[in-house]
């Protein structure tokens, strides 16, 4: 290695731009409200249907893990689809 010749970047890995950065940060906060207010409403939904069959915690649990599920699955969703994209643009470039 010469210490005086920089190094040049490996093809890919370069920093991103700012702007990417940012909104790469806005879109996992959205998941992540998202997320949040799914299981609330699903845990708030289960409460109302406890108290009107007075089954305590049955439905809680259950809307719990459904919204939590449901919320994944559309995660999960999001970041695939947004890798497709960032895979088909690299592969224009």
């Amino acid at each position: 290695m010469d210490p005086e010749r920089p190094q040049k970047p490996e093809p890919g890995s370069e920093n991103p731009a700012p702007k990417q950065v940012s909104a790469g940060a806005g879109a996992a906060a959205g998941m992540g409200l998202t997320f949040a207010i799914s299981v609330v409403v699903f845990l708030l939904a289960g409460q109302w249907m406890d108290r009107k069959f007075g089954t305590e915690p049955l439905f809680l649990m259950v809307f719990v893990f459904v919204g939590a599920g449901a919320s994944f699955y559309s995660i999960y969703r999001k970041l695939t689809a947004q890798q497709r994209l960032e895979d088909e643009q690299r592969r224009k470039q």
